[in-house]
């Protein structure tokens, strides 16, 4: 069974929740046996059934806290492995000058990721909680701080590892469209509501992520480098996000319209 996470909203007091598409390949992968998990949790991005990294700490929690450690250690092997490929670069661009800033942020990640997993043996972690919901944001959030740690002048908005990515930082969040579908005035229509799911289901995964922030009041950029936000939770741009969110609105609107779903 897949427990539901702990770790609470500064503002709101609400729980931290997985998303849908997470938490349903959880429950996928809870039924199967450890060594066809194991296999599954080894294959790379690039094939068939590849289990994202969120999935990946869930187990590594579950079978640490146990000491299952038959199940534990060939998945920890893998989600370790993955953290090291998100690490800060200590060699510059030009691939000779070694960084030792860079160097000693990403070995500071990498001591503070295995700290906490490790602390669970003795209590529950909540600071993973974030890596069940955006593994690569939780990664970022770490390396900014131990940039500043090691004395360095780092962008706040700094990836991992595409650090040349940077994105043009958005001052005002601008006003929704007329149409939103979890207005509270549409959603007291039980006809609307109960066909809701049914249209979600016709979207993509990433469509279904946007949409599902955007409910949960999470903003599409933030100026706090450790607030949750859609760019970085989803690795897009701002206007890229917009343009997602605009076209998936009038898709639902579309389709609850339509009679298209029961």
């Amino acid at each position: 069974m897949i427990s539901p996470l702990r770790k609470r909203r500064k503002r709101s007091g609400a729980l931290y929740t997985r998303f849908p598409d997470i938490e349903d390949l959880l429950n996928q992968l809870d039924a199967l046996p450890a060594p066809d998990l194991i296999h599954r949790c080894r294959l790379l991005k690039d094939q068939p059934g590849y289990v994202p990294s969120e999935c990946l700490v869930h187990f590594v929690r579950r079978y640490w806290a146990t000491q299952n450690l038959m199940v534990c250690n060939p998945l920890l092997e893998v989600l370790l492995e993955r953290v090291r490929r998100r690490l800060p670069r200590g060699i510059s661009a030009d691939g000779r000058t070694v960084a030792l800033a860079r160097s000693d942020a990403g070995e500071q990640v990498y001591d503070t990721f295995v700290a906490m997993l490790i602390g669970e043996i003795e209590a529950y972690d909540e600071r993973l909680d974030f890596f069940e919901i955006a593994f690569h944001r939780g990664l970022a959030m770490l390396n900014y701080s131990a940039q500043g740690r090691a004395g360095r002048s780092a962008s706040r908005r700094a990836g991992v590892v595409d650090e040349e990515e940077g994105e043009v930082e958005v001052e005002v969040e601008e006003a929704l469209g007329a149409y939103d579908p979890f207005a509270p005035e549409i959603l007291d229509q039980s006809l609307y509501r109960s066909r809701l799911p049914g249209a979600m289901s016709k979207l993509s995964p990433l469509e279904q992520r946007i949409v599902e922030m955007h409910r949960q009041d999470i903003p599409i950029s933030s100026k706090d480098p450790d607030a949750i936000t859609m760019m970085g939770m989803t690795g897009r741009s701002d206007k890229g996000i917009r343009l997602i969110r605009d076209r998936v609105f009038a898709k639902l609107r579309r389709l609850l319209n339509s009679g298209d779903v029961a």
